[in-house]
């Protein structure tokens, strides 16, 4: 029996909305729900963007600060505390790829925070998606700005272990093709 998807079925972004596909075979699109997240990040609303994460979904926020690292969905939302708003972000969407199961796509935001700092950070996110849940999710945000910005041990604290980002490592090469030397498949 194929599995009910249960997303949002409204949008406040202007974006079609995703429909219901309640007793429905196929899973929407990995660009339908990469624009549910965003739409629900945007809102601010929490239970829509849960839900369109599967509950065993390996989540990666790229960097070494305390906040970063490979977590669970609770880890996650916990971890977006972080950001003391001081009122709505502006959060705009540039180009969106996929590709199988995957989707990419660019972003940049503003916001105010509460100590009356300028937020203004870019991103690329990598969505995963299956049977209309995200699966994995990797965030790649300038960190460097966030520590700049944000006065928090979240933040400033004793930096985590680096982790690594691949999953699947499809290709290992060795060598040193800047200094003029050929790269080997290892």
């Amino acid at each position: 029996m194929p599995r009910r998807w249960p997303g949002p079925t409204r949008s406040t972004s202007g974006h079609p909305p995703v429909p219901d596909r309640a007793g429905q075979p196929e899973a929407p699109e990995p660009q339908a729900i990469a624009n549910a997240w965003i739409d629900a990040a945007v809102a601010g609303d929490a239970a829509a963007l849960r839900g369109l994460f599967a509950p065993d979904c390996r989540i990666l926020v790229a960097g070494d600060m305390p906040f970063c690292g490979w977590m669970d969905v609770d880890a996650f939302f916990a971890q977006t505390a972080i950001l003391p708003l001081a009122g709505p972000m502006v959060f705009e969407i540039g180009e969106m790829v996929a590709q199988g199961d995957r989707v990419w796509f660019e972003a940049q935001s503003a916001a105010k925070l509460a100590d009356g700092a300028d937020y203004r950070n870019i991103y690329i996110f990598q969505l995963q998606v299956r049977e209309g849940r995200i699966v994995e999710y990797k965030e790649f945000a300038d960190t460097l700005h966030i520590w700049r910005v944000i006065d928090d041990p979240r933040v400033r604290g004793a930096p985590i272990a680096r982790q690594p980002l691949l999953v699947n490592v499809r290709r290992r090469l060795v060598g040193n093709a800047v200094a003029g030397e050929t790269a080997q498949e290892a």
